[in-house]
């Protein structure tokens, strides 16, 4: 299974199954959507998400980001760790994902 994660820098524009994508950039400077590729064709890139299919337009200054698994020790000082979790009754929340984001990918980003 192939998973794709877009990071827009500039714009993309979503559309819902079987319509067509919308022309005019979305007002938001970024999103993010995770899903299957279900297709590639020149700028357009169609997804499979947890909400159903999704059609984007990719600009040129469209970020792509791959998820491969990792260990703890491949945390270092300076990284960023987004963690996902779900509830849990006797912890609050039982982490169930850490994407470890390297300190030389967040140069020049704000915490």
């Amino acid at each position: 299974m192939v998973a794709a994660v877009a990071a827009v820098a500039g714009y993309a524009t979503a559309g819902s199954s079987g319509a067509e994508p919308a022309t005019e950039p979305s007002s938001a400077t970024g999103a993010t959507l995770r899903g299957v590729v279900q297709s590639l064709s020149g700028d357009s890139l169609r997804l499979r998400t947890s909400a159903g299919e999704s059609s984007l337009k990719l600009a040129d200054a469209t970020v792509f980001e791959a998820a491969r698994p990792a260990h703890l020790a491949d945390v270092r000082p300076g990284d960023w760790l987004n963690v996902g979790a779900v509830a849990h009754a006797q912890t609050i929340f039982a982490i169930v994902s850490v994407t470890i984001i390297p300190e030389s990918i967040l140069a020049g980003t704000p915490p």
